[in-house]
């Protein structure tokens, strides 16, 4: 299966990607955000691996400090990446449903 990232997706990690090198330097920034890419070709090849949550569709997997959304899309043999959020924000009651 492949992965794909959503525009918020994208977003998300430029701003991880922002912020990390800001406060932790670029070392810290390729070591972080290369693991969060191998955690992409992880659940890529797993997509179960991650839990599931409101709904079978929907799952989620925490890589360090951050929520990684996806959905699985077996019909089209991928996997979609939605959102990635930090584990210190709430998540919106509507993503619950």
């Amino acid at each position: 299966m492949r992965y794909e990232l959503s525009r918020q997706a994208s977003t998300e990690i430029d701003n991880i990607i922002r912020y990390t090198d800001e406060n932790f330097g670029p070392d810290q920034t390729a070591d972080y955000v290369g693991g969060l890419y191998t955690s992409f070709d992880l659940l890529a090849d797993n997509p179960q691996m991650g839990q599931a949550w409101a709904g079978d569709l929907k799952r989620r997997y925490v890589y360090r400090a951050h929520y990684v959304f996806y959905r699985i899309l077996e019909n089209e043999n991928r996997l979609l990446i939605t959102d990635i959020r930090s584990t210190r924000m709430q998540i919106p009651a509507e993503w619950e449903t």
